[in-house]
């Protein structure tokens, strides 16, 4: 009962500081320099790991993908850019590119802030007048927003150039077929729904990486505990959030695809 109870006092308490950060967005809209910071932290930092990962993925699904339709009809490989174009675009390329940003960005940032935390430096920004959620809260939860459909679109990309580079090579599949047949069944609501999903999950990424580091507590160890905290709730988030986000877009859509 007691994990039961504390489980939604933290959930109320994250809705309370998830308005409260929301507040202040004209605020950091109007004095723009800690947005543009945090942009280049979360989001310009992250672009050589998450290109790396994202053309090593494409390498991987175009060998085995296209090995496992050569081996069931020879001439198919061709078609896997039409079906890896959809799948990267709805949910493999949002959840992954959403992962990276959970193992480099979220851990940082609770980190970040645990440390000022637990060495008081948060209250002697309130001492000097200055609000903490306006200071380090609300900048970051944009640049979430912001950066990470840059980055999983940035993914993407990287997926489709190393599918077609191993297409290209082992089954001798021409560039103009495989975009061709990549740009046949996607479609523009595919793409709106991508974006629409690492806009929501980028914000509550960085929503959960803050809380868990205004939470922190007893030092050192404490700061750990919540990093760790942070980590494993953001995992769980992305892949909640996209089901949740994939099936409010199949319904506002009628059910078809």
């Amino acid at each position: 009962m007691d994990k039961i109870r504390n489980f939604f006092i933290d959930l109320a308490k994250f809705t309370l500081f998830s308005i409260e950060s929301l507040r202040y967005i004209p605020k950091t809209m109007l004095k723009p320099y800690e947005l543009f910071r945090n942009i280049l932290s979360i989001g310009v930092m992250s672009v050589p790991v998450v290109t790396a990962t994202g053309l090593f993925m494409g390498l991987i699904l175009g060998l085995q993908l296209g090995n496992a339709m050569e081996a069931i009809i020879a001439g198919t490989a061709q078609y896997i850019s039409g079906a890896l174009s959809v799948s990267l675009v709805k949910e493999v390329g949002p959840v992954f590119t959403s992962l990276i940003v959970v193992s480099r960005v979220c851990s940082s940032v609770t980190a970040q802030i645990g440390t000022m935390k637990v060495t008081e430096q948060i209250d002697a920004l309130k001492t000097f007048a200055v609000n903490p959620t306006s200071f380090l809260v609300t900048p970051r939860v944009l640049a979430g927003v912001i950066s990470l459909p840059i980055l999983g679109f940035i993914s993407i990309l990287a997926s489709m150039m190393g599918a077609w580079l191993m297409l290209t090579i082992f089954y001798d599949i021409p560039t103009s077929a495989f975009i061709e047949i990549a740009q046949l069944p996607l479609k523009v609501k595919y793409i709106v729904e991508s974006l629409a999903k690492m806009m929501i999950i980028g914000g509550f990424l960085l929503l959960v990486s803050t809380y868990c580091g205004f939470e922190a507590k007893n030092g050192a160890a404490g700061v750990g505990e919540a990093t760790i905290r942070s980590v494993v709730i953001s995992s769980f988030l992305v892949i909640l959030l996209d089901y949740l986000l994939g099936a409010i877009f199949l319904i506002f859509t009628g059910g078809t695809l």
